[in-house]
């Protein structure tokens, strides 16, 4: 949209992007305010809405607020309200980048940056979550990432901005707060070094900007894997739609027997023997549809992809599926009947392959033929043959 800001400040009223805000409109800057109502805290979240309405009057700049209804999609979705929090902020950022344009201003601060460490440290921190949070990444940019949150207050008091104080950080009941209240201020009572942790998060940042520049493979050698760094591992993991699964648990598929596999409902990693194969979910879910053809035998011209039935053995009307435990056939050539699934090993049809193997099935569920790979031989064309139909797998 042509009237839509340059620059959007997600503002919740806070100090830190309440001086954000304030430092891009005394610089000129064309700016634009984003603001969540979560409705988590009663009065006091519908008052920082007011807040942030009159502050966006005063400075006179555009503003966008999303109200939510935390605690149901909290439930919906059986997360905490934070992570529910997080989620729906995002979502709605990511919505407004989309349609009206535009970079969006994060108030993340150096304090931010070393819970955040501590926290992924806690966790068992992969490189990319020890990264930390980074200054710029897909139409987000945090400007405020190397200032101090007492930096921040003590700015805000000599310019005599206002703030709004959200009563739920002095709270425990989140993970992040209890660092920011308790462990945080432990370790610099012990004179931890916290100065060295944010050169440490940067050190991580470019291990991953190194890591990035390698290309991610969708299949490789097990004998290749197990060379690997554990972070280069982690990265192909995460750039997998795999980052939930450790490192440990692929190692181990790796001696596992071939056919097994580790995934989800988005990405899997089979293991195909010598090699892992990495498979994109979403990117297997294809549609297919049919083609029917009636043709005469002198017209039959063959092929490994298509099904070519006897017209006269052909009852009824054709369905599609994948193929399913249990289904059985006669493959073309032999006498007695053979499981797919065994019909697929013995074809030496690799495990993630098989998985979405499409038959052709007729009116009484019988196995007409399997796509790939031939018909049952009880409706094969032979010299008897005399009007063939050809059944074409399409993708739609």
């Amino acid at each position: 949209m042509s009237n839509s800001p340059k620059y959007w400040v997600a503002c919740s009223g806070g100090v830190d992007s309440v001086v954000l805000l304030h430092l891009m409109h005394e610089s000129k800057k064309d700016v634009g305010i984003l603001h969540c109502n979560f409705h988590l805290r009663e009065q006091s979240s519908d008052a920082d809405e007011m807040f942030v309405r009159e502050l966006a009057i005063k400075l006179n700049v555009p503003i966008r607020v999303k109200e939510f209804d935390t605690k149901q999609y909290s439930k919906k979705k059986k997360i905490n309200t934070q992570l529910a929090a997080r989620e729906l902020r995002y979502n709605w950022f990511d919505e407004v980048i989309a349609k009206e344009g535009g970079i969006v201003l994060l108030a993340h601060h150096y304090d931010d940056q070393v819970e955040t460490f501590f926290l992924q440290l806690r966790r068992g921190g992969k490189v990319r979550s020890l990264a930390g949070m980074p200054v710029f990444r897909n139409g987000y940019l945090r400007p405020i990432l190397k200032y101090s949150k007492a930096e921040l207050v003590s700015l805000a008091s000599k310019q005599g901005w206002k703030w709004h104080e959200d009563a739920s950080n002095a709270s425990n009941d989140y993970t992040r707060n209890w660092y920011r209240n308790e462990i945080l201020p432990w370790l610099e009572s012990t004179n931890f070094p916290m100065e060295d942790v944010v050169p440490l998060v940067q050190s991580f940042q470019q291990v991953l900007d190194f890591l990035k520049t390698f290309p991610i493979p969708n299949s490789i050698l097990i004998s290749d894997w197990l060379k690997l760094t554990i972070w280069e591992k982690e990265h192909i993991l995460s750039e997998q739609n795999m980052g939930e699964y450790s490192t440990t648990e692929i190692d181990k598929l790796t001696i596992t027997e071939k056919g097994k596999f580790f995934g989800n409902d988005v990405a899997k990693v089979w293991n195909e023997g010598s090699e892992l194969v990495f498979v994109n979910q979403s990117e297997k879910e294809i549609q297919y549809g049919l083609e029917i053809t009636a043709i005469s035998v002198g017209e039959l011209v063959m092929n490994e992809s298509d099904l070519f039935l006897d017209a006269s053995k052909i009852k009824g009307q054709f369905s599609l599926r994948k193929w399913e435990t249990g289904d059985q056939f006669q493959p073309l050539g032999m006498k007695g009947v053979k499981s797919v699934g065994k019909f697929l090993r013995d074809r030496k049809v690799a495990a993630h392959l098989k998985e979405n193997v499409q038959v052709l099935v007729n009116e009484q569920e019988e196995i007409v033929g399997v796509f790939g790979f031939g018909v049952n031989d009880q409706m094969k064309v032979d010299s008897t043959t005399s009007n063939v139909i050809c059944v074409r797998l399409l993708k739609i």
